[in-house]
Formats: C-alpha cells, sequence, structure tokens
C-alpha cells in the first residue's frame, strides 16, 4: 500500500513538474528580454541625459540657486512637492534632475542651471527603463504580478536544478554534460534534446545566481527572508545605532538630538531596494522646528553633497514633516561605496552615517548578489555575463518547447513518462520537494496543483471515466 502511495505521489509530482515547465516557458522569455535590457541601464540613462543636456544653454557665469530651480520646477507642475534631487554627476553639468509628488504621480523634471528653464519632463513610472523594470518584476499587475514572478522564478530553479540532475550522465564521463556527442539518436528531436541539456548545463550555474540573487525583492521570499534575520538578530544598522533623526531647532531646542527618539525600521540604508516605501526617512521631532531659526537651503544641503564626496548617482532626499532630516544617499552601482547620511535640517550637522560595513555580514553578501543580477558588481563584464545568462533562458526555453512540440501527441500535451530507473525518478521528487521547502511560492502552487489533480481523479472515478 505504501509503496503504491509513493508511487502515485512520484507520478504526480513528475507530471505537474512537466506543466510547470510549459507554463514557465513564456514567462522565463519576458523575465529574460527584460532583464538583458535593464542591464544596460546606466548606459541608456547617460544617453538621455546627454540628449537633455544638449539642449541646456552652455554654463557661464554664475549658475543659478538650486532654490530657484526648484521654484521653476514646481511651477511646470504644479500643486506638487519635491520627492528628491538628483545630484549632478559633475559641476560641469547643465541641468539638475528633481523627482516630483503630485495627484498625477511622481514626475521627474531637468531645469537649466543657467536659465532656470525646464528642458523636459516626463511621468516617473513611463521613463522607459522604469517600465521595463516593472514589467521584470510586476509584470505590470502590482503585486499580483509580483507574485506571478516570484512563482515562475521559483519554478525556473526547481527546473534548472532538476534538469542538470536529469541530464548528468551516469554511464560517461562527467564532461559530456557540456559536449555530448551528436550525430546519434531517432532524429532531430534528439538533437534538441542534446542542445537543451547542453545548454542548461554551461549556463545553469549562472542563472541559478542570478535567480537566487532576485529573492530578496520577491515579496514572499523577500518578506521571509528579512524575518529570518530579525529572529537571527541580524538587524540593519537603523535599528542598531540608538541615535535619534530628530532636526532640533537650536533656538527652541536646546536639547537639540536627545537620545529619545524612536529609529524608523526604514533609515534610507538598504542595500537594495524593495519597491515599498520602507526606504524613506519618516521618523519626525517630538517638538515642531518653529521659531526664529530658518531650515536650510536645498543649495545649502546640495552643497553639503558636493560631487565629489559621494560616487555618483547621488539622490537628495528632503525632510518628512516639519522636524524631518535631510538625507543624502549615493546609489552607487558598487554596494561597498554607498553611503546613507542624515543631517539636521536646521543647522546641516550630520546625524548619522551608513555606510557598507554597517551593515551585518548577511546583508552584505545578499547586496553583492543583488548587483551581480543587475549586472553592476564587476563592470562591462558583468553585464556581458547577464546577456549571455539571458540569452541562455532563451535558449532553453526555445529548445523545451520544441520538445515538447515534437513529442506530444496530436491533440494532447503529452506528459513524458517516468524514467525506467526508479531511482532517478525518486532523485527528481526528492529535489523538487526539497526546493519547495526552500521555495514557498513553488511550494504552494504544487501543493494546489497535486490537489486539484486528485480532485479531478476522483471525479473521474466517481463517473467511472478513465484516470
Amino acid at each position: 500500500m505504501a509503496s503504491a502511495v509513493r508511487t502515485t505521489l512520484q507520478h504526480r509530482v513528475w507530471r505537474w513538474h512537466f506543466f510547470a515547465g510549459l507554463l514557465v516557458i513564456p514567462f522565463a522569455v519576458i523575465l529574460a528580454v527584460t532583464g538583458a535590457i535593464y542591464l544596460f541601464k546606466p548606459q541608456f540613462d547617460a544617453a538621455v541625459e546627454a540628449r537633455i543636456n544638449s539642449r541646456a544653454a552652455p554654463l557661464a557665469g554664475d549658475i543659478l540657486p538650486a532654490d530657484a530651480l526648484l521654484e521653476a520646477a514646481l511651477a511646470a507642475y504644479p500643486g506638487a512637492s519635491l520627492g528628491k534631487v538628483l545630484m549632478p554627476a559633475a559641476a560641469s553639468d547643465p541641468t539638475l534632475e528633481f523627482e516630483l509628488r503630485g495627484e498625477a504621480g511622481p514626475r521627474t523634471l531637468w531645469v537649466d542651471r543657467g536659465t532656470g528653464e525646464v528642458l523636459h519632463s516626463v511621468a516617473t513610472p513611463d521613463r522607459f527603463m522604469n517600465f521595463v523594470k516593472r514589467i521584470h518584476g510586476t509584470l505590470l499587475a502590482g503585486d499580483r504580478g509580483s507574485l506571478v514572478v516570484e512563482i515562475m522564478a521559483s519554478w525556473m530553479i526547481i527546473l534548472i536544478v532538476t534538469g542538470v540532475y536529469l541530464w548528468w550522465p551516469r554511464a560517461a564521463a562527467w564532461w559530456r554534460v557540456f559536449v555530448p556527442k551528436f550525430g546519434k539518436g531517432p532524429g532531430r528531436r534528439e538533437t534538441w534534446r542534446k542542445v537543451h541539456g547542453m545548454g542548461g548545463a554551461w549556463i545553469g550555474g549562472v542563472v541559478l545566481a542570478i535567480l537566487f540573487f532576485g529573492l530578496p525583492w520577491t515579496q514572499v521570499w523577500g518578506d521571509g527572508f528579512n524575518k529570518a534575520k530579525d529572529l537571527a538578530g541580524l538587524k540593519a544598522p537603523g535599528q542598531e545605532w540608538f541615535v535619534t533623526l530628530e532636526s532640533g531647532n537650536p533656538y527652541t531646542d536646546h536639547s537639540m538630538h536627545d537620545m529619545h527618539a524612536d529609529v524608523d525600521h526604514g533609515t534610507g540604508a538598504e542595500l537594495w531596494d524593495q519597491g515599498k516605501a520602507s526606504n524613506e526617512v519618516g521618523v519626525q521631532s517630538a517638538s515642531a522646528g518653529a521659531g526664529a531659526a530658518a531650515p536650510l537651503s536645498l543649495q545649502a544641503v546640495l552643497d553639503v553633497a558636493a560631487p565629489d564626496r559621494y560616487v555618483a548617482p547621488v539622490e537628495v532626499q528632503p525632510p518628512r514633516g516639519e522636524n524631518g532630516v535631510w538625507t543624502i544617499r549615493s546609489m552607487a552601482a558598487s554596494r561597498p561605496d554607498r553611503i546613507t547620511v542624515h543631517h539636521d535640517r536646521w543647522t546641516g550637522a550630520e546625524l548619522m552615517r551608513i555606510e557598507f560595513t554597517d551593515h551585518n555580514s548577511v546583508d552584505r553578501f545578499m547586496a553583492l548578489g543583488v548587483a551581480f543580477h543587475e549586472g553592476a558588481l564587476f563592470g562591462w563584464l558583468n553585464q556581458a555575463v547577464g546577456v549571455i545568462a539571458t540569452l541562455g533562458v532563451i535558449l532553453l526555453s526555445v529548445t523545451g518547447a520544441v520538445m515538447w512540440w515534437r513529442r506530444r501527441p496530436k491533440g494532447r500535451l503529452g506528459t513524458p513518462p517516468m524514467p525506467a530507473d526508479k531511482r532517478l525518478a525518486a532523485g527528481v521528487v526528492v529535489l523538487i520537494l526539497a526546493l519547495c521547502l526552500f521555495l514557498p511560492m513553488a511550494g504552494v502552487t504544487l501543493l494546489a496543483a497535486l490537489v486539484i489533480d486528485l480532485l479531478i481523479s476522483a471525479g473521474q472515478r466517481f463517473r467511472g471515466a478513465p484516470v
């Protein structure tokens, strides 16, 4: 009895493993194409910036203060407020880039530093690379789309691991996994199978690394990862440092930066953006910053955030609330170069500095992996590796689809038979179940598929139809 149940379970898991492969194919291609495009975001953004800067007047003489440029930007988007400023990459940069937030959503504007003219304005989500990122991360479907992406990425990991396991030669030299013998077999279908297996062997490890280091962005796995770190006592710097992020008015608050404030979990120190608002500073002072003292001007803050003090790109975020803090953040592609600094809005005094080394070792490791996922860990070579990996995913998707199409009986899905070697089949099932424990959304979808499969089979038996 137990043997029959085990055999039935293996058969059903094997069948749904095959169905998952079919379902993953279109999503794998979408993720590969959008990922390959997004690898070149730095070059694309630089080209856009250069095109806009070419329309600016040559910098000569005095440059308008940043506060006047902000007024020009706000005039072009009535009712909006400052979200952030992107610092010029060099002193000779003729424009200043603002992101404003209004009822119509965030908008990015480029203002001529010499004349105050708004040279270009675009809805921030509509910027090409932001659009590509939304497809890659959410399929343009918000949180639901993000869950679909997580499910598909999880099954891609399972398919690669089990695919290499099935492809690994057991009666030949190990290197045949990378260089199989062609010219033998029943025909073209065998050739497609060998190309598929060889492709997975060559790029499987790189694709697995890219997929794994994309998991921190996901909803379920990413949230679980953060909770596991909390349980292990691996906290973010903003939680570890008992330092207030309040700004105290020197004329009304002589205690200045007293040590009683709660530090928000999101101190702007995250090493990767999870697409949530938690990376913005939301701490306010217990006492209002009213009185004779005037807060720092935007220009004064930008002088503090001089480009030579941080690795570009550098973002400057304004205080939130009447007594919040200014935040200067280097968003350098190289994670070790990233710095987040919070400044008092009244005096400009530095309240907190969070550098790469202040993060725990797990976050530092994952941050380097995220940079690899983005193609930003080791320059153009990382981008080239990313392109090769995405092309490999497309190759696996195409060859897998062709193999299925050639094998399937007319009018049927054509589930491939289980391997004759029962130990091989059992190994695949064990791998799938073990990976489903590590990848919860894969586990949930597999469980749901098995339940549906059992219900359908029970219904067919009840009607006397063949199962």
